[in-house]
């Protein structure tokens, strides 16, 4: 295995790990001001971390890591539902979906321009 893709999967996890560590921590009111495009940062860091899991070249159909990374957001929101300073919001679970769609097909799209990656 190349050393790239030791480097990608380095950096895709470094991503899950940020953001699960986000998901779940108490935000202070003043951050919370400065975070008002919360939907955008949910589209965002999905988007992020599918294009790292699919360009980590993991041993696996495409659809199961599909399906595996919309859980991992359904997941958070679970969790947040439980905590008594994260509520759970559908419309942040549509924006983590619409996210790793948007990962997943830009990451097609660079494909085609790397066929053999």
């Amino acid at each position: 295995m190349s050393k790239i893709i030791y480097f990608v999967r380095f950096i895709f996890f470094l991503t899950i790990l940020f953001t699960s560590i986000m998901s779940f921590i108490s935000l202070d009111s003043s951050i919370t001001k400065f975070l008002i495009q919360d939907k955008l940062l949910h589209f965002l860091a999905f988007a992020v971390i599918t294009f790292f899991a699919y360009a980590s070249n993991f041993k696996i159909k495409r659809i199961f890591l599909f399906i595996i990374l919309i859980l991992y957001g359904l997941s958070i929101e679970v969790i947040q539902n439980s905590l008594e300073y994260r509520t759970f919001e559908l419309y942040d679970l549509l924006s983590d979906i619409i996210g790793v769609f948007v990962g997943y097909m830009s990451w097609k799209y660079l494909k085609k321009f790397y066929p053999d990656y």
